[in-house]
């Protein structure tokens, strides 16, 4: 969409080149965009570029979650990238949701005032449904909080945009290929002209990235207050002590290396869906 995150998208070309997982489908949810705009969004890039995977909008989006862990108890990783609505959802329909949920990590939150090269930025995932968010924080799930200060380390530069299309370039056919380089092209210029650096914050991306590689990113642990007060806000509350135990990495290790997995997988997701 013009002037919106493509990060979304592009975690899910990466999660399509995952080898050895099976991804069972995406849940439409919504953050910077409504529900409509998500759902005719998701229908376009799957038929421009002829991806394979399975969505679920709204209370769809709910009986899928159930059914699944359902049906694969403690095997199922769900990597949320948007407002936690459909988890909170998830586990009025089914009190155990959570429990029967391998891993949950998520993209979102903040513990302090968020700046994106200097320039303050409001959180969106964590705090566009902030009630969801307490529910899905303090579910006691097995927790992984990828917040807004360690993604915004997640830089994908201009350079970055030109190894992708050189990996890319004989394996995908030129109009797919030109479709998403344009709308690359298109962030990359909105970023320029918002906080003046050639380049975009690849926030979701460290999601998927992490469920292969958690080594790229720092290891620490913090515990989350049993009243989550600032959620309007996207502001995590810590405690000393607690019951509400996440992992919360604050550091991503390799920039280079993470890039250069996101580059491969990208290509390999989009291959592997066009064949």
């Amino acid at each position: 969409m013009k002037n919106h995150d493509v990060d979304d998208g592009l975690t899910l070309f990466y999660l399509l080149g995952m080898p050895e997982i099976d991804l069972l489908g995406a849940t439409l949810s919504y953050g910077n965009g409504t529900i409509l705009e998500v759902q005719q969004m998701t229908q376009k890039l799957q038929a421009r570029l002829q991806l394979d995977f399975s969505y679920y909008p709204t209370e769809k989006a709910v009986d899928f979650l159930v059914e699944q862990v359902n049906r694969f108890p403690n095997e199922i990783t769900i990597i949320a990238t948007g407002a936690l609505t459909n988890l909170a959802r998830a586990q009025e329909k089914d009190p155990a949701f959570f429990n029967k949920v391998q891993e949950v990590i998520l993209m979102g939150g903040i513990t302090q005032p968020l700046f994106v090269n200097q320039r303050p930025v409001t959180e969106l995932n964590f705090s566009c449904d902030s009630l969801a968010t307490e529910k899905v924080l303090l579910s006691q799930a097995k927790l992984t909080i990828m917040n807004g200060h360690m993604t915004a380390e997640a830089f994908f530069s201009k350079k970055e945009l030109e190894d992708f299309l050189e990996a890319a370039g004989s394996l995908i056919t030129s109009d797919k290929l030109r479709w998403i380089a344009d709308s690359l092209q298109s962030w990359i210029e909105w970023n320029e002209e918002i906080f003046h650096y050639s380049g975009f914050c690849n926030w979701d991306m460290t999601t998927a990235v992490y469920l292969e590689r958690p080594d790229l990113f720092s290891q620490e642990e913090y515990q989350l207050a049993g009243e989550q007060a600032n959620l309007s806000k996207g502001q995590l509350t810590l405690a000393q002590q607690s019951d509400y135990l996440v992992k919360m990495p604050q550091k991503l290790l390799d920039l280079t290396s993470f890039n250069q997995l996101v580059i491969q997988r990208m290509v390999q997701g989009l291959t592997r869906s066009i064949d």
